[in-house]
Order: C-alpha cells, then sequence, then structure tokens
C-alpha cells in the first residue's frame, strides 16, 4: 500500500469515527455546534479539516433527520386509528368505534409497511397533535352518555395503549412478507450468478 493510499484510509477511518460521535448527539445539539466545539472535535481527529468535518456533519443531520421521518411515518397508522375511533364513537357508538379502529388500523398498518413518502409524511406527521384534543373529546362523549369516571379513564387508557399493542402485532405479517420478499429476491440474484458461471464461454475460438 502506498502512502498517500495509506494516509486516504486513516483519513476515511477517522471520518468514520467522527460521524459515530456525532450520531450519538441529539439532532437539536447537533444542528447547534460552534466553532469551539468544531475545534474540539477536529484536535480529536487531526486528519480531518473543516471541510470533512461539515461534510460528516451535513450527512449524520441527514441521516437522523430521515431516521425520525420513517419512525415518524409508522406511527400515522396509530394517529389516524385514534381519530376515527373517536369520531366515529362520538357519532355512534363505542362498539362501532371499535370496529372502525381495528378496520383502520389493519388497512394502515398495512399499507404504511410497504409504502414510504417523505413528502406525505410533512402532513400527516401533524396528525399526532389531533389525537390529544381527540382523546379529550373521548372523554366527553362517554361522560354525557353515562358512563363512571373509571370506566372512561379505562377506555381513554385502553384505547392510548390498545392501539399501540394491536400496531405492533398488525404490523408482524407485513414484516414477514417483506422479509421473504427480500430474501427471494437474494436467492434469484444468488441463482442468476450460480447460472452465469456455468454458462460456456462462446467467445472461445474452436481448435478442432
Amino acid at each position: 500500500m502506498t502512502k498517500h493510499a495509506s494516509d486516504d484510509a486513516a483519513k476515511l477511518e477517522q471520518g468514520r469515527n467522527l460521524a459515530r460521535q456525532l450520531f450519538d448527539l441529539k439532532l437539536r445539539q447537533l444542528l447547534k455546534i460552534d466553532d469551539f466545539q468544531r475545534m474540539v472535535y477536529l484536535k480529536d481527529f487531526p486528519l480531518l479539516g473543516e471541510v470533512e468535518f461539515n461534510d460528516v456533519r451535513r450527512q449524520v443531520i441527514e441521516a437522523k433527520r430521515s431516521r425520525q421521518i420513517q419512525v415518524g411515518w409508522l406511527s400515522v397508522p396509530h394517529d389516524i386509528t385514534v381519530l376515527v375511533f373517536v369520531l366515529v364513537t362520538w357519532i355512534v357508538d363505542l362498539g362501532w368505534g371499535t370496529i372502525a379502529a381495528i378496520a383502520t388500523l389493519v388497512l394502515f398498518e398495512s399499507l404504511f409497511q410497504v409504502y414510504f413518502n417523505p413528502q406525505m409524511y410533512a402532513g400527516l406527521g401533524t396528525l399526532v397533535w389531533f389525537t390529544y384534543p381527540a382523546y379529550a373529546l373521548l372523554a366527553w362523549v362517554l361522560y354525557n352518555r353515562g358512563l363512571e369516571w373509571f370506566w372512561i379513564a379505562l377506555v381513554v387508557i385502553g384505547v392510548w395503549a390498545g392501539t399501540f399493542l394491536a400496531g405492533i402485532i398488525v404490523r408482524i405479517p407485513a414484516q414477514l412478507y417483506m422479509k421473504k420478499k427480500v430474501e427471494a429476491a437474494i436467492r434469484k440474484a444468488h441463482e442468476a450468478a450460480g447460472e452465469k458461471k456455468k454458462q460456456p464461454d462462446v467467445n472461445v475460438p474452436d481448435k478442432s
């Protein structure tokens, strides 16, 4: 290995170590790194300059934002389910609200497991803020229908916790399907590579 290649490898390794350290920070801490903090990091990684530091920091910020969006995306079915449950319970009754919530949860959990749209999340991510007044509306509706306070509390807590738990259970078939699909694609690629190796070289001239 030449000295230039060795220096590049060492520089790359320091970049990776810096990325690991920065990834441990919260997003708001990453966004607020000042000149003094940057100089401290650069002292620990002397092969990196400000350009490399800023590039690594930018990539880490993008990765953390992408991860937040993906996690938030998977919570949207829960928020939609809560809103549907409260709305149907308000308009009809608790039984129909439960049925509508189960159907909504199964539909959207399955859909959101196989479909991801960061642009749509910009709007759908705000639904979580509507769930809080929805719980209050649910308590008010049940109170006006004559339920005791402890039953109201039990229903509200049950909706909050039950939708999370049911969501985990509903995701299992979709996750297994995606896992099988990936494994099938990998197996198909390996088989195709094996067949390609077995094929004779048609470019070899005939010496007979």
